[in-house]
C-alpha cells in the first residue's frame, strides 16, 4: 500500500497533484457546510454562535468549495498532461488555506485545534505543490492569524467570533460545543498523523534510492566502482576468516576507443550496455557481483569459486560476448557505417585470491589484464600463467 502511494505520487502530472486537492479537500468543506447548516437551523446552538459571523463563514467555505470544483472541472481534460498550471494551483492552495484559516479565526485559535488541522493541510502540500504557491498561501494564512490575534489583544476583535458566552457554563463548554471540539480534535490527529506517515514514507524511499544511487553506475546498472571495493573488501575479509576459494575477474572491452570514434558514443553506449546485460545473465545472483569501474573495463567479484569454475565463467563470457552483434545506433558521418552490424571482443584477468591485501590483489588481476591484452586480445589470463591462444 505505501509503495503504491508513493508510486502514485511520483506519477502525478502538475494537473493530477490538483485534482488530489481538490477531491480530498472538498468533502470536508461539505461536511463542515451541513455541519454549520444543522448547527444554525437548533436553537439550543444557534443560542451560542454569532450567527452574522457564521454566515459570513459559510458563505466563504461555499465560494472556496465552488471556485475549486469549477478548476478541477475545467482541468479534468488535461489530467494526463505534463503541463504546470502555476495559476490553478496557487487558486487551490489559497482557497483551502484560507478556508481553514477563517475557521481557526472564528473558533479561537488556542479553543480548539483547527490550527493543527491548517498546519496539517499546509504540509500536505508540500508533498504535492512546488514550494512558490505553498509559501505563499503559508505567508497569506499567517499573516491573517496575527492580524487576528494582534486585533484580539489590542480589543479591536473579540476571541472566537462565532462564539458567544452561551457556548459556555459557568467554565466548562456546552456539550455540542465540547462534540464539535472532539471532532475536530480526531480530524486533526488524523491529519498529522496522515501526514507523518507519508513523510517518513517519502523519506524511506528517497533514502533507498539515493542508496540505490550512489551504488549504481547510471548507463549499465551495474554495481560501480565504490560498491564494488565495499563488496570485494568484505568478500576479501570473509576469505580471511572462512578460507572458502574467492576468485576476481577484470574484463576491459578491445579497441572500445575505435567503436567510439568510427560509430559514435551511442553506440559505444549500446554495447556497454549489452556487455551489461550479459555479465548479469552469466553469474549466479545475489552471490557474484559484476561492476562497471569506468570506461569500457568492468569486473566480477565470485565468492566461493575454485579458479577452474571461475575460468569456465571467464570464457563463457569471452565467447558470448564475441559472438553478440551490435548495430549502430544512428550515422555519424563520413566515418561511420549506419546500420552495419559489428561485434567486439573482450580481454579478461582472473586471479584467485590468497592471502594477498586488497591493493595487492587489483594489482596482479590488472596485471593479468594486460597480459591478455598485449598477448593478442580476446582472451583470458589467469595470474601466474602463460598467455595461450584465443
Amino acid at each position: 500500500m505505501r509503495r503504491q502511494l508513493d508510486q502514485i505520487l511520483d506519477q502525478l502530472t502538475p494537473v493530477g497533484r490538483v485534482q488530489v486537492a481538490i477531491w480530498s479537500s472538498t468533502p470536508f468543506f461539505i461536511i463542515v457546510l451541513v455541519g454549520h447548516g444543522l448547527a444554525l437551523r437548533s436553537p439550543e446552538v444557534r443560542a451560542g454562535l454569532h450567527v452574522d459571523a457564521m454566515l459570513w463563514l459559510q458563505a466563504l467555505i461555499l465560494v472556496c468549495t465552488m471556485v475549486n470544483l469549477v478548476i478541477g472541472v475545467r482541468l479534468w481534460p488535461r489530467r494526463h498532461l505534463p503541463d504546470p498550471v502555476d495559476a490553478a494551483t496557487l487558486a487551490v492552495c489559497l482557497s483551502i488555506g484560507l478556508a481553514y484559516t477563517v475557521i481557526t479565526i472564528l473558533a479561537g485559535t488556542f479553543t480548539a485545534s483547527t490550527n493543527l488541522v491548517l498546519v496539517g493541510v499546509l504540509a500536505i502540500g508540500l508533498l504535492l505543490f512546488p514550494m512558490r504557491p505553498m509559501v505563499i498561501s503559508y505567508v497569506v494564512c499567517v499573516t491573517l492569524l496575527l492580524l487576528a490575534d494582534a486585533a484580539v489583544v489590542t480589543g479591536w476583535l473579540p476571541y472566537a467570533l462565532a462564539l458567544t458566552p452561551d457556548t459556555f457554563q459557568g467554565r466548562e463548554p456546552v456539550w455540542w460545543f465540547v462534540l464539535w471540539r472532539q471532532f475536530v480534535f480526531v480530524t486533526s490527529w488524523c491529519v498529522m498523523l496522515s501526514l507523518l506517515l507519508m513523510l517518513f514514507s517519502r523519506l524511506e524511499q528517497l533514502h533507498a534510492r539515493l542508496t540505490r544511487l550512489s551504488y549504481t553506475d547510471g548507463l549499465t546498472g551495474l554495481a560501480n566502482r565504490r560498491r564494488f571495493m565495499e563488496v570485494l573488501a568484505a568478500e576479501l575479509a570473509r576469505h580471511q576468516r572462512s578460507g572458502q576459494p574467492l576468485c576476481l575477474m577484470l574484463m576491459d572491452v578491445d579497441h572500445f576507443k575505435d567503436v567510439n570514434d568510427r560509430r559514435g558514443h551511442l553506440a559505444g553506449d549500446a554495447v556497454l550496455r549489452g556487455l551489461a546485460a550479459t555479465l548479469m545473465a552469466s553469474v549466479r545472483a545475489p552471490s557474484d557481483l559484476p561492476a562497471r569501474l569506468g570506461g569500457e573495463e568492468f569486473a566480477i567479484i565470485l565468492p566461493d569459486t575454485p579458479l577452474d569454475a571461475a575460468r569456465q565463467v571467464g570464457e563463457r563470457l569471452r565467447q558470448e560476448i564475441a559472438a553478440q552483434a551490435f548495430r549502430d545506433v544512428g550515422d555519424v558521418g563520413d566515418a561511420g557505417d549506419a546500420g552495419d552490424a559489428f561485434r567486439v571482443t573482450v580481454s579478461l584477468g582472473l586471479i584467485e585470491v590468497r592471502d594477498q591485501g586488497m591493493e595487492a590483489a587489483l594489482l596482479e588481476v590488472d596485471q593479468a589484464l594486460y597480459r591478455a591484452k598485449a598477448g593478442g586480445r580476446n582472451r583470458v589470463c589467469v595470474a601466474g600463467e602463460r598467455v595461450g591462444g584465443a
